[in-house]
């Protein structure tokens, strides 16, 4: 091109000629090529990672059917014998109290029985074990109440063990058969066939009253609870009766005042169970104190009927 010597920031030391033009050109496409090339790579791979992973496995379709309804009670009523178990194992029962709580047990295994012919009829596989959740949400702190066991984690204390396990164990057994006629319940809008329905409620008849045998068991007098035949006799006022205590006079008080009263402290009373709990069938959470009380109250806990995230369903094989 020409004779003049070319700068040394330039890329070729040398004069180019025309070829060595469309060499350099080359080059700087295929640098380009290249680093575009490498920001790509670099942005598709962040965060930078050593070896190949093992993309996730997607989760199965979560379908409420007919079966994971009747797969899901069996699962209950299996923890339900679970409770009955511990039951007899924590509360040192009377020979009469145990032999209620194995018929229980019997009329628990019944109902899974049912339950497994109905699942199959549904098209599903029949469960044959415990609710996995039930039993490590619930179960296990309830254990904890009766038999007690040492601090953990951030505990400030041990758990003390009932100051009467045989009051938390029939306490237990009676949460337990509410429990179940509430779940059979619940079942009854959500099951298609009539005769599913039907199955339901029979066994929810059948919980109902096993659970207000052992309210009269642990307590004859208690036969209606006196709020909810209060709620059913609209026609009659309700009243309710406070207790007062009178305090001590002022002596400078005039003898026309009237006297200082206050409310006299409730004492503390444990949990009542009666045969009738309420004018109709209750789907609330049945709650269950047991415990040594604490600040004027037990242990409390919420026992509520199956939801989705304590279904067992037909992708669930292993118990």
């Amino acid at each position: 091109m020409n004779n003049q010597t070319s700068p040394d920031t330039f890329i070729s030391a040398e004069p180019l000629s025309r070829r060595g033009l469309l060499r350099v050109g080359g080059l700087t496409i295929g640098l380009a090529t290249l680093a575009a090339a490498c920001v790509t790579e670099a942005k598709e791979n962040e965060p930078a990672r050593v070896g190949d992973v093992t993309p996730p496995t997607p989760l199965p379709d979560a379908v409420v059917t007919d079966g994971v309804l009747f797969r899901t009670a069996a699962s209950v009523h299996y923890s339900i014998i679970d409770a009955h178990k511990m039951s007899k194992e924590l509360g040192n029962l009377s020979p009469a109290q145990t032999a209620i709580v194995d018929a229980y047990i019997a009329a628990n295994e019944a109902a899974i029985r049912d339950l497994a012919r109905s699942t199959t009829d549904a098209g599903s596989k029949p469960w044959t074990c415990a609710n996995p959740r039930f039993d490590r949400v619930l179960l296990a702190p309830i254990r904890d109440r009766i038999a007690g066991r040492p601090r953990t984690g951030s505990e400030s204390a041990d758990l003390e063990p009932s100051d009467d396990p045989t009051r938390d164990a029939l306490a237990l057994a009676h949460a337990m058969e509410t429990l179940a006629a509430e779940m059979h319940q619940s079942l009854v809008p959500q099951l298609s066939l009539p005769k599913y329905r039907s199955a339901v409620m029979q066994q929810a008849q059948a919980a109902a009253r096993r659970a207000a045998a052992l309210a009269l068991a642990i307590n004859p007098a208690n036969i209606v609870n006196p709020l909810s035949l209060e709620n059913a006799n609209v026609s009659t006022p309700t009243t309710v009766e406070v207790t007062t205590t009178t305090a001590a006079q002022d002596i400078t008080q005039s003898t026309d005042a009237p006297a200082t009263t206050v409310a006299a402290a409730a004492p503390f009373g444990f949990q009542q169970y009666y045969a009738l709990p309420s004018q109709f069938g209750s789907l609330n959470a049945v709650q269950l104190a047991v415990g040594v009380p604490s600040g004027g109250a037990q242990f409390t806990i919420n026992l509520e009927t199956p939801s989705l995230n304590s279904f067992v369903y037909d992708y669930q094989t292993e118990c």
